[in-house]
């Protein structure tokens, strides 16, 4: 998980991401008015169509990201155009599957049916194994950081002797080999738990869900920026 220090500069500018922020809104905004005028055949189809093009959106950011970075995990589990507000919400360099089932509570709960409560608790229960499964693969990999090589070039200030540099190199591509492993298997379990999720709900409850998702993403990033602004200028 990445510091929640509000002592971080405001985070660097991302062009694609402030442009996907902005496709997010206006998808967000169409969510909200088929929500609204839900009933018709025809608005169903709309948002049959309208909730692939917001997955997708999702998708397309995450594909981009991994590009853009040209696969450097430790930019991937802590963006820097992140906010540090929205980086207190990464796990494994995106979104905690099982954070989607209290969302589901608040903005459908009261929707779901007898069938659809036990489904998606059972559900929960199997994601949440899935995560501690992945956490622990994490936490194993983290601890090769105190592996004697990169312990003792440390412990020296990071003063690198004759003979070293390989060595060194070596162990930090596979330390970042070994990360990016377990990002990919988060990555994994994140899509297919939305979509076990979308296959028990009802296709209007699949939009509600989507719009609150999308809300709480613009509204963590517009509180992120304002958070870290007001910190910046303490510091100054």
């Amino acid at each position: 998980m990445a510091s929640t220090s509000t002592s971080q500069t405001p985070s660097k500018i991302n062009p694609y991401y402030e442009n996907w922020l902005i496709q997010l809104q206006n998808f967000l905004e169409k969510l909200n008015a088929i929500s609204s005028s839900y009933g018709e055949d025809e608005e169903e189809n709309k948002s049959s169509e309208l909730v692939t093009q917001v997955l997708d959106h999702y998708q397309d950011y995450y594909r981009e990201q991994f590009n853009s970075t040209n696969r450097d995990v430790f930019l991937l589990v802590s963006p820097p155009w992140y906010t540090s507000l929205e980086k207190t919400f990464l796990w494994i360099a995106g979104f905690k599957p099982s954070t989607l089932f209290p969302t589901i509570n608040y903005s459908i709960g009261s929707e779901l049916t007898t069938e659809q409560g036990e489904k998606l608790k059972r559900l929960k229960a199997e994601t949440k194994r899935e995560e501690k499964v992945i956490e622990k693969g994490m936490a194993k990999v983290q601890e090769r950081v105190a592996a004697p090589p990169i312990f003792e070039l440390m412990k020296r200030g990071g003063t690198v002797v004759d003979g070293e540099a390989t060595d060194l190199e070596n162990i930090i591509d596979g330390l970042k080999n070994s990360m990016m492993s377990m990002v990919e298997t988060a990555e994994h379990l994140r899509g297919s738990t939305v979509r076990k999720i979308l296959d028990i709900l009802r296709q209007k409850q699949s939009v509600k869900l989507l719009a609150a998702a999308a809300q709480f993403h613009l509204q963590a990033r517009k509180l992120g920026l304002q958070m870290d602004i007001q910190s910046a200028k303490k510091d100054k």
